[in-house]
């Protein structure tokens, strides 16, 4: 070979030398972010707060993840009970919080979407700005009353003299705002009274027949019908049965609804599809979001946690942070000018005159 050649043979290794060295030093940043985040949460405390008393679906959902993402990051997992509001006072504290990836929330996200979407008063979040990890669960809401209740189907409630009282925490807590699209969809007679501390509290005032029906997450339902003095399933509230209630009916089935109301059952549906979802502080670094995205991910993947979860009445649908956002955004602009207000009306108004 001539010493031209040669040379550029040399030439040639040299340039691919220096692209190596490149390439490695522009990856280089992003594997000592992973091990940089990796490292931050070894030893330290993470708060995993929850919206609601102890004792409902959601807290029994944390305290099943607190030992497996303490396995995954080495922190010591806290969960904290913050009930008020719906749940909807604990994401305003969660999200005003220190910006350092140490307070995680289990939060209601359907519920919170309704009410930034109808501007409740109160609201200090915006959802899309959120640093979403992942969405746990995707449930059906159930219709329930108490084993002394003279209501035993939808055509009872149908018929009912005087105003069917339904309990709730808040006003788009998904117990108070699909009791109001429900009464809206059968043409109930209804009042809606709220203040209850998340939903096992709210059950307890169906059972003490304090109020007359509850509507719940099919998984808390299904707390709520072994015992004597508990609750009583009616119907599903979506257009198929529930997994956990595979011979409960839908409302669909058990009465006849044109177009019209027929939509607020479909729309509170979709609105469910949001479900329930992880997410921690604005603010956050990008390191410790993707790496606590990247725990969660394996966490729901798990065959062994979504074992103990379904035992425990949870059926895991893991969805990505980004298909989170993209359920966001399709339920924000769902609606025009005139269906926002009349979901206002309904929602906020009608059912607490």
């Amino acid at each position: 070979m001539s010493d031209k050649g040669l040379q550029h043979i040399k030439l040639l290794g040299i340039i691919l030398a220096i692209l190596t060295a490149l390439v490695a030093g522009h990856n280089q940043p992003a594997r000592a972010g992973k091990i940089d985040a990796a490292a931050f949460y070894q030893g330290k405390v993470v708060k995993l707060v929850v919206g609601y008393a102890p004792g409902g679906g959601y807290d029994i959902l944390a305290r099943t993840l607190a030992p497996w993402i303490e396995q995954k990051t080495g922190a010591t997992v806290v969960v904290e009970n913050r009930p008020g509001g719906g749940g909807l006072a604990a994401i305003n504290q969660v999200v005003e919080s220190t910006a350092d990836g140490l307070t995680i929330m289990l939060a209601n996200g359907q519920a919170a979407a309704l009410a930034q979407l109808l501007e409740l008063e109160g609201v200090r979040f915006d959802l899309l700005r959120v640093p979403w990890l992942a969405r746990v669960a995707v449930e059906r809401n159930v219709l329930m009353v108490s084993k002394q209740s003279a209501y035993r189907s939808i055509a009872d409630l149908q018929r009912a003299a005087d105003p069917i009282k339904w309990a709730g925490g808040g006003k788009a807590d998904t117990m108070a705002d699909t009791a109001a699209c429900v009464s809206e969809a059968l043409g109930l007679k209804a009042k809606i009274i709220i203040g209850y501390k998340g939903s096992k509290e709210a059950a307890l005032s169906t059972m003490r027949n304090e109020t007359d029906g509850i509507i719940t997450t099919d998984s808390s339902a299904l707390g709520y019908v072994k015992g004597e003095d508990l609750l009583v399933p009616v119907a599903v509230l979506d257009r198929s049965r529930s997994p956990l209630f595979p011979d409960l009916p839908t409302v669909f089935e058990s009465a006849e609804l044109d177009k019209e109301h027929a939509w607020w059952i479909d729309y509170r549906a979709q609105v469910a599809q949001i479900g329930r979802v992880l997410l921690t502080t604005p603010g956050t670094p990008g390191e410790r979001v993707e790496f606590l995205t990247a725990a969660f991910r394996e966490i729901l993947a798990d065959p062994a946690f979504t074992s103990e979860s379904g035992a425990k009445g949870h059926t895991i649908t893991y969805a990505s942070a980004d298909e989170l956002r993209g359920l966001l955004r399709t339920t924000m602009q769902a609606l025009n000018a005139d269906q926002l207000a009349r979901v206002r009306s309904v929602v906020l108004e009608k059912y607490y005159r």
